[in-house]
């Protein structure tokens, strides 16, 4: 896994994003910004998509408390980690999980500095943990998907992408990530069309790759293009199974977000 200087400067905005809200007042109960107004998705049948609104993300509700000298430490492991001070930056996320368990983004960064090292078995065991930690941490289902997917484990791949819409259909990177499943490893052309159409509605058509992919399934399966569908938003980055730094910024940005907060 290659680490870029995009990846590490996202991850200090976010960390930056991160310390300004903790201070900031909390909302009134009746009042709503327009980011928490529901964003209503495509008519029933026109995308694999659920019928109504958008809902929020799960990962993101509810988390657990954690001390000022905890969130630091994440924190420094996150530098050491964009310093590419492995050694170190495991070092400080096995103290953070040895004292609170339940650090489900702990472990997922665990497991990208494992990645890092090429580390297959210790990544697998972290992004597991990850996931026993936090049964809705969508990004940790993704990773250990990816991981299993360059393993040759397609059926444990397709089983995890499943199981993270499960949690939350509305997650664009698993319907991506299935979708490049489907369509370069099982053949299923149709299923990777519905879910590359889903990712797109769900991205507001933006990714000219996968636009293109799109449309290279159409002409295979025959059919003509379908008309654009409404698109919805969700509040994760995008990111492709295939790129393995653009789902590490993803998910360490989201791992700050849970360290910062909690």
């Amino acid at each position: 896994m290659i680490f870029t200087k995009r990846y590490w400067l996202l991850l200090v905005a976010v960390l930056v994003l991160q310390a300004c809200s903790s201070s900031a007042p909390k909302k009134s109960a009746d009042k709503k910004s327009a980011a928490d107004e529901p964003v209503a998705v495509a008519p029933a049948g026109a995308s694999i998509l659920p019928a109504g609104p958008v809902t929020p993300n799960p990962y993101l509700q509810n988390k657990p408390s954690i001390s000022s000298a905890a969130t630091q430490q994440f924190a420094n492991a996150t530098r050491a980690m964009r310093n590419k001070q492995w050694q170190q930056a495991e070092t400080l996320l096995q103290q953070l999980v040895a004292q609170n368990n339940k650090l489900s983004g702990a472990y997922l960064n665990l497991g990208l500095v494992y990645r890092a090292q090429k580390e297959d078995k210790r990544a697998e065991q972290a992004f597991t943990d990850a996931i026993t930690a936090n049964h809705t941490n969508l990004d940790a289902y993704n990773q250990l998907a990816i991981l299993q997917r360059e393993q040759g484990r397609f059926s444990d791949a397709e089983s995890n992408y499943k199981k993270a819409l499960s949690v939350w259909p509305f997650h664009a990177e698993s319907h991506r990530n299935i979708g490049i499943l489907y369509d370069l490893y099982f053949g299923k052309n149709a299923e990777a069309l519905a879910h590359f159409e889903a990712y797109q509605q769900l991205r507001g058509d933006g990714d000219k790759q996968v636009t293109g992919w799109i449309a290279d399934l159409q002409r295979r399966l025959g059919i003509a293009p379908k008309p654009k569908a409404t698109p919805v938003t969700e509040n994760s980055a995008a990111a492709t199974e295939a790129d393995a730094t653009s789902e590490a910024v993803k998910e360490s940005s989201e791992v700050v977000e849970e360290a910062s907060d909690e």
